[in-house]
């Protein structure tokens, strides 16, 4: 469709089309014209010099009036011989004095003016000028009868002068009526997706994102609604991203001031107990302190917890990379995952699998790897039972070292496969804070494990229990 093309072509289509209309339709104005003026109204047009031959008449006139014909009372008379259409005149006295007449305009100027002029035609801006002298009784020359003419087709009726001059003119009147015309359709078409942009603005402007600027074409407007949409997307993108972070921020403020409820109640309920006791009970006093002290702890781990998911969303964490020794890492890191879960009496497996066993040594974030494996390991310890195992695989490899933590406990609901991995989230509802869980640790690892070119995933092994499988980038140098 012509709307879809470029401008440039439109334009040159119309305009073509503009002019190939008008050729056509003055050529059949111009064909219709002749055969009516020739068939029909051909007998209504004077020719050019039908007012030059009645001069003689009117010569013959005048000579036979003489200078009777200076008294302006000869009017009458006068104009009943001289046709008042296509022959304009005046009287004029022998000084070339204008007397009276239908013609104001001066011709001559004197009576010497007068005499060198008499007798002749004078060419007079597109008219000619025919000058009679007026002879007295003695023979003198007592003025002079100019008459001015045309040699030009005269028409007896105005109607037939008009559609004379319509025809004449049709070309240009063609020209206008179709670029009108043709011009009408251009507007229209353009003015579609410009009626579309500024709707959107005005969508935008109410806050309302949610539609869709209808206009395909390959052409100037095409690419700027689309260049528009686009921007209402980003814009979208970019509001709903602002949104889900203010969300984040309130959740972030609402989770800490949930969670630090309780051992802040408990570091009230315990100080006041000893504002209101006896202080001499040392047992009982040391009982009460460690009890604060612990939930003091759990309160500065929820902060920093906190504060560490802040630094690592601000853009601003960087890697410092560093050579490990992956098999003496691992068991220092077993170790006191050992102790850790001592209560429990959990197995810790350990199996690494080295493709490079000449190169014994890995770089990456010693500090940031350590916080990985612990926010994923305990919480695989938290959900192992009692005797339960913990399967640590490790596959290093030259770019990535990939790591696969299994454990025997109840493994993963859809609901926490789903979520996993996002802030805030407890996988186990009715578990409560009092190992200073707040939904922050598989989230930090998330994005650790990302801020060393990796990626990490969860899923249930096939003989029950949960696992998690991350891998980071090997910066071997």
């Amino acid at each position: 469709m012509l709307n879809r093309k470029s401008i440039k072509t439109q334009f040159i289509v119309i305009f073509t089309a503009i002019i190939l209309t008008s050729i056509i339709a003055t050529i059949v104005t111009y064909f219709v014209g002749f055969i009516i003026f020739t068939s029909i109204e051909y007998k209504k047009i004077y020719p050019a010099n039908y007012y030059e031959k009645k001069i003689p008449n009117i010569e013959n006139y005048i000579r036979r009036k003489g200078e009777s014909l200076l008294n302006i009372k000869e009017k009458s008379n006068i104009e009943k011989i001289i046709p008042s259409q296509g022959i304009t005149y005046q009287i004029i006295d022998q000084d070339g004095d204008i007397l009276y007449g239908t013609e104001f305009q001066k011709f001559i100027n004197n009576k010497e003016d007068l005499y060198k002029k008499i007798n002749t035609n004078q060419g007079l801006n597109g008219r000619y000028v025919h000058i009679v002298p007026i002879i007295d009784k003695h023979g003198k020359i007592a003025g002079a009868v100019l008459l001015y003419y045309k040699l030009v087709p005269y028409y007896q009726s105005t109607t037939i002068k008009l559609i004379f001059t319509v025809i004449l003119l049709s070309p240009f009147l063609y020209i206008i009526f179709f670029t009108i015309l043709f011009s009408k359709k251009f507007v229209r078409d353009i003015k579609k997706p410009i009626d579309m942009l500024i709707e959107a603005s005005e969508k935008i402007k109410q806050k309302n994102l949610d539609f869709n600027i209808d206009y395909k074409a390959k052409n100037e407007f095409g690419s700027l609604c689309e260049a528009f949409d686009d921007m209402k997307n980003e814009l979208k993108r970019s509001l709903i991203s602002q949104w889900k972070l203010e969300q984040q921020r309130h959740d972030m403020v609402e989770a800490l001031a949930h969670d630090l409820k309780t051992p802040l109640s408990i570091i009230q309920g315990y100080t006041e107990s000893l504002l209101e006791s006896n202080l001499n009970d040392k047992e009982k006093l040391e009982r009460y302190l460690n009890v604060i002290k612990n939930s003091t702890f759990r309160a500065l781990q929820m902060i920093k917890e906190m504060l560490y998911t802040a630094e690592i969303e601000s853009y601003n964490l960087s890697l410092e990379v560093v050579p490990i020794d992956i098999n003496s890492f691992i068991q220092q890191k077993v170790e006191s995952y050992k102790i850790i879960s001592k209560s429990k009496n959990i197995d810790f497996k350990v199996k690494i699998f080295d493709v490079m066993p000449d190169k014994k040594t890995c770089y990456c974030d010693k500090n940031k790897l350590e916080r990985i494996l612990d926010n994923i390991v305990l919480n695989s310890i938290r959900y192992t039972p009692y005797k339960g195992v913990i399967n640590i695989n490790i596959d290093i490899r030259e770019e990535k070292i990939n790591f696969t933590i299994c454990d025997t406990g109840k493994g993963f609901s859809n609901k926490d496969l789903a979520n996993l991995f996002n802030k805030f989230y407890k996988g186990d509802e009715a578990r409560s804070t009092k190992e200073g869980h707040i939904g922050l640790g598989l989230y930090t690892a998330k994005k650790l494990v990302e801020l060393h070119g990796g990626t990490i995933k969860a899923y249930n092994f096939e003989k029950g229990g949960a696992c998690i499988s991350f891998n980071i980038r090997n910066y071997f140098k």
